[in-house]
């Protein structure tokens, strides 16, 4: 089990994090890699019988004598149900919960929870993947010999850059700083969808178990006794099922045997659940708390400005141009800091102040864009989000001299 868990871990890692270079936000990792993680665990522990022994176990009283019981608990497996009256005894059963008189609800799905449990890893996943291809590998562009403690040829590398960034600059990473904001919103979306989802895949128990659960632990053993309160793990993911299962008789009639199922696989289920709501919830929570944050960063420009101040303290008290760093950051475009807050993650950081002064200074003397140069600013303005999705932004010349690029 844990051999297997590593490797899928393992294996999700490589994919997760390719280039090794930061493109996106803690809060982003926890949606597309913390949490199809764990899904994939959960699916992993649930397909593991030696946890719960088998799925499903029948005992069809007097009337076993003439059953073949792989055959009865294969049946039952598939068309258990709901529906056992509520003079039934056993503990942690069905008819613990509401009776349906007029219709017959299956609990069948149950055989369905390690595929759904993948397909909800494979659906967190979807914004990682969009981001990937509107990001373009413009992070691993502007860090290629850059990110290491000793940088070679500083001043070349350096001016490089700035060159590349200045031509690029007007609103061209609007576009970039927009598709991630849209991946941000999907995050957010997406969870609440999978909670919606999993609520309809649970027959509607869902959407307030975790909350139940909690509020029943909480309550004393007498006082569960005292009022009947039901374990609500009881009611999502009852242990025992009722299953009718019809065969042909001696006589070449129809008959039917009513069997009383153990489902094992729900001591497991429940707490899978139980854990995956809670984790919902968690990563609802920072979604949502990401989202008002990045409002309140493009609506002030104080606060992007602190943000990068707060990352690069020590620099900023060194340096003498502090001024106009601040002026900067504070009128450059949306999309230009973004890219320049990400730059601070990811760049040597003495290298990354050094072409942030750089940049600083030559907007000051309105050096950023030759309005002579129509081809540059024609092709900055034909840039579009559709263009950034259907092929790579950044291409790189892989050994020999760095060279400049452009955006294709």
């Amino acid at each position: 089990m844990s051999f297997i868990a590593g490797t899928v871990i393992k294996t999700l890692a490589e994919l997760i994090e390719p280039s090794g270079k930061s493109i996106d936000t803690w809060s982003f990792k926890v949606s597309y890699k913390a949490t199809p993680a764990l899904l994939i665990v959960c699916a992993i522990l649930v397909s593991q019988r030696q946890y719960y022994g088998e799925p499903i176990s029948c005992d069809a009283g007097a009337a076993r004598g003439g059953i073949d019981q792989d055959v009865l608990e294969s049946y039952c497996w598939m068309y258990s149900t709901f529906n056992i009256p509520r003079e039934y005894k056993g503990a942690c059963s069905a008819g613990d919960i509401e009776y349906y008189p007029e219709s017959i609800v299956y609990n069948s799905y149950y055989q369905w929870v390690p595929l759904y449990l993948t397909f909800m890893a494979v659906v967190f996943y979807i914004p990682r993947l969009l981001w990937l291809c509107w990001e373009g590998g413009l992070m691993k562009f502007f860090t290629r010999g850059t990110s290491t403690r000793e940088i070679e040829d500083k001043d070349e590398k350096k001016e490089r850059l700035v060159k590349f960034f200045s031509n690029n600059i007007k609103n061209k990473y609007n576009t970039y700083f927009f598709g991630f904001v849209f991946c941000e919103h999907l995050n957010f979306f997406i969870v609440v969808f999978q909670f919606l989802l999993t609520h309809k895949f649970l027959n509607h128990r869902f959407l307030d178990y975790g909350f139940k659960v909690w509020q029943y632990y909480l309550l004393p053993t007498e006082e569960q006794q005292m009022f009947g309160v039901i374990n609500p793990m009881c009611n999502t993911f009852p242990r025992i099922a009722s299953c009718t299962y019809w065969r042909w008789g001696g006589g070449g009639h129809q008959e039917n045997i009513n069997a009383i199922c153990i489902l094992g696989l729900n001591i497991v289920n429940d707490k899978v659940f139980l854990v995956i709501w809670w984790w919902y919830l968690f990563v609802a929570l920072v979604s949502l708390i990401r989202l008002i944050c990045r409002y309140i960063q493009c609506r002030f420009e104080y606060i992007r400005y602190h943000l990068i101040h707060a990352r690069m303290n020590r620099y900023f008290r060194r340096s003498n141009k502090t001024k106009k760093i601040e002026e900067y950051l504070k009128t450059c475009k949306l999309g230009d800091w973004f890219v320049l807050y990400q730059l601070s993650k990811n760049l040597n950081r003495s290298f990354f102040m050094d072409f942030l002064t750089e940049l600083s200074v030559r907007y000051d003397e309105k050096e950023i864009l030759d309005p002579t140069d129509t081809g540059q600013l024609g092709k900055q303005i034909g840039d579009t989000l559709v263009t950034m999705l259907l092929k790579p932004s950044y291409t790189s010349v892989e050994g020999g001299e760095d060279k400049d690029q452009d955006v294709v």
